[in-house]
């Protein structure tokens, strides 16, 4: 969620809250050709994450990251085997726009990499040591194990996600892993939010890395032959929405500087993706007209989103207050490429089963129409088409004429 209520004249650039969605599994369904809200043809390997139990502090404060005065908890802390585990080390540059506290500094970070393996991987389940155990990697890699491809002569697409403020990645199994059984390779970052001590600080480290994960699994002997560079996209989930959206050269036109775009990036989807603060946010706060706001943002008309040419999808909730609506539609107006809403009816910032099995397929159509290519997929997008059924949630409220 995102909490703007103490943003005032005097209290802004304080710390915001803005999570995702919890992904539950997704029951499959029978739609229009095509259309894939249900798991995919594959089953779904991932990399090893495994982890000892946390004792110090609850295991929450590791995944998403908290700082206290003897030092930061993070979930790399309790990595059993780091050579084992994707764990990067993302370096702060001294001149990165709004790097803030962070100049200079290199923090780890944790990722995990889904991808689509055959039916017959008998590697278990695993279910990570949180307080809850409902968790679980699916065919997960242990220690001296490389990844089992479906098909080891294929190069995959890549998918990175980059999910909502102070959440983790393992809220999103559900959505990267059908991405993954549609023929994916998914990198999901977890961003430890916790440890950037402030709102503009979250933003830097969140795009670099991402940038620093992209560089590391296309680099991985795990992955560099298996996966296809010219083939990439990018998801947000909340807050990542943000993040995917600088990256795809979303730019704040009152502070002008160099784009911090990822040319590897040719499309991206978003998942109630926070756009920037609005005009609307911005009355609602009693904030003067022209305010220079001191936080991650692409103007409050969205201008700064003219700079973005690659395709975008975002589904938005119809009565979300975190990241409204309105505003979801109105940042996809600014964009400067092909832009695609689709507003889910009644939904909050957390979805239902249905909205999220509706999503899962919007997703996999744009990447599908995107990324593959795909005749059929691309037809799913055209006005006119109604892949999700007359009774659907989401409604389309914006796509290229």
């Amino acid at each position: 969620m995102i909490d703007v209520s103490h943003l005032t004249p005097a209290r802004i650039g304080r710390r915001q809250v803005l999570g995702g969605l919890l992904m539950a599994p997704v029951a499959g369904m029978v739609r229009a050709a095509g259309w894939t809200p249900g798991n995919g043809p594959y089953a779904v390997g991932s990399s090893c994450m495994l982890s000892r139990p946390a004792t110090a502090a609850p295991m929450e404060q590791y995944l998403i990251g908290h700082s206290q005065p003897q030092g930061s908890l993070y979930l790399d802390q309790l990595i059993s085997d780091r050579q084992a585990t994707p764990v990067i080390d993302v370096k702060v540059p001294e001149d990165f726009p709004y790097a803030g506290r962070l100049a200079g500094r290199s923090l780890p970070v944790v990722l995990t990499v889904f991808y689509p393996t055959p039916a017959a991987n008998p590697r278990p389940d695993y279910t990570f040591p949180d307080e809850t155990g409902w968790y679980r990697l699916p065919h997960m890699q242990r220690p001296g194990e490389a990844p089992l491809f479906a098909d080891e002569r294929a190069r995959y697409p890549l998918i990175v996600h980059s999910g909502g403020q102070n959440t983790h990645g393992l809220w999103h199994i559900g959505k990267l892993a059908h991405l993954a059984s549609q023929g994916y390779v998914v990198v999901d970052v977890y961003h430890g939010d916790g440890r950037a001590g402030g709102f503009i600080e979250m933003f830097a480290l969140r795009s670099l890395a991402v940038r620093a994960a992209l560089d590391h699994v296309l680099a991985h002997p795990h992955y560099a032959d298996h996966v296809d560079a010219e083939r990439i996209g990018a998801s947000g989930t909340s807050a990542g929405g943000l993040a995917v959206l600088t990256l795809l050269g979303g730019v704040d036109p009152a502070k002008p500087g160099p784009s911090l775009a990822d040319a590897r990036i040719k499309a991206a989807f978003g998942t109630v993706p926070f756009p920037g603060f609005s005009k609307t946010m911005a009355r609602e706060k009693g904030l003067p007209a022209g305010v220079n706001l001191p936080i991650w943002n692409f103007g409050l008309d969205f201008a700064g989103l003219a700079a973005v040419k690659r395709p975008w999808f975002a589904v938005s909730g119809e009565q979300d207050r975190n990241v409204p609506a309105a505003d979801v539609l109105a940042a996809a107006r600014a964009v400067g490429g092909p832009a695609w809403v689709v507003e889910m009816k009644g939904q909050t910032h957390g979805f239902n089963e249905a909205a999220n099995a509706e999503t899962y397929g919007w997703e996999a159509a744009f990447f599908d129409a995107h990324l593959r290519d795909d005749a059929a997929a691309r037809a799913l997008l055209r006005p006119g088409a109604h892949p999700a059924g007359p009774d659907a949630l989401g409604q389309l409220r914006l796509q290229p004429a």
